[in-house]
């Protein structure tokens, strides 16, 4: 069985030709062995599609040879400028790999959580589906817990609370004084002097 059931076998061979060389040596010579150090090496970042098994790839071609040109800059037949180029490739190459390693984390976080998400997500089916009596009697629906409100709002629903007091005295305010008109306008009517006529005034 294929470590990498979601990966052309196509896609898999390209990668492994390039990866092999990188281990025949240290194999001996031989092309199998160095083909499964490869598809071990690949097989523990945990790699399901194509795009992380090229940055999988990446990372190890990076790796491999930042520890050869730093193994090469050692020769002490080299030139002072040939050792400053090779320790420089080195250096590229392992910020090179850095940046591979952590698009690949990215892309496995976010495979992982769409994994999660359907999951959640999926209808979950009774373990028994033999009909229990206390079926008929449905399971008493618990209140939810109250969501606690934000600072913001909490504020808001105190200035709306205030605006509705203000508006309920001022409310409370206009009726009292038209009661207090109604009451008042028959006695004032009554107790007022009678007013003259002048033609009579003067007739007089």
């Amino acid at each position: 069985m294929s470590l990498f059931p979601h990966i052309t076998q196509v896609f898999l061979d390209k990668v492994f030709s390039l990866l092999v060389p990188l281990f025949l040596t240290a194999a001996g010579g031989n092309p199998e062995a160095a083909r499964l150090a490869v598809e071990s090496l690949l097989a523990s970042y945990d790699v399901e599609t194509e795009e992380e098994m090229r940055l999988a790839a990446e990372i190890t071609s990076f790796g491999f040879g930042a520890l050869e040109a730093l193994c090469n800059s050692m020769n002490p037949d080299l030139s002072l400028s040939a050792v400053l180029r090779l320790r420089g490739s080195a250096n590229a190459m392992h910020r090179s790999g850095h940046q591979c390693q952590r698009a690949l984390d990215k892309l496995r976080t976010a495979r992982k959580a769409t994994v999660a998400e359907t999951q959640a997500e999926a209808p979950t089916l009774p373990s028994h589906p033999a009909r229990d009596d206390r079926s008929s009697h449905p399971a008493p629906i618990q209140p939810r817990a109250a969501i606690p409100l934000s600072r913001q709002q909490r504020r808001a629903n105190e200035r709306e609370a205030e605006k509705a007091q203000r508006k309920q005295a001022e409310q409370t305010r206009r009726d009292a004084m038209r009661a207090t008109r109604s009451v008042c306008a028959p006695v004032l009517g009554m107790t007022a002097p009678p007013q003259q006529a002048p033609n009579q005034s003067r007739a007089a």
